[in-house]
């Protein structure tokens, strides 16, 4: 009996040391998924204070932070460069308005409802008027 008695309590004892591990395996992944969090709020801010720099000073930027301003500003072209060609191919255009992206073929702005003239339209206009008459 004293066999069984010691067996139980063994068991008894791993049992609550496997529960114990596995609470303290659960704060520690809440810990660190916590620990986390508070780095992407803080990698955020970075990145808000380096946003904010880069607005306040695209004039007037020192030595150190030229080559990075130049970066940013030929990265912001591209971007829009391919934004540009994204939209032609989609047939759309931002809504001169309230810059919602609108089909080329939209008589109204769907967000605003302003009346709208699409880009192709007011080239053909340009041409027929630069047309001599005969």
């Amino acid at each position: 009996m004293d066999f069984f008695s010691k067996l139980g309590s063994k068991i008894t004892d791993t049992t609550d040391k496997v529960a114990q591990k596995t609470k303290d395996a659960v704060e520690l992944g809440k810990l660190k998924s916590q620990i986390s969090a508070e780095e992407g709020r803080i990698q955020a801010a970075f990145l808000e204070i380096g946003k904010k720099f880069f607005e306040k000073n695209a004039g007037e930027v020192g030595e150190e932070f030229v080559e990075d301003f130049n970066i940013i500003n030929e990265a912001k072209a591209k971007i829009a460069e391919f934004t540009n060609l994204i939209m032609d191919i989609k047939g759309t255009y931002n809504c001169p308005n309230c810059g919602t992206e609108v089909a080329t073929t939209a008589a109204f702005c769907a967000n605003c409802g302003s009346k709208l003239e699409a880009p192709a339209k007011a080239e053909e206009a340009q041409t027929v008027e630069e047309t001599p008459a005969e």
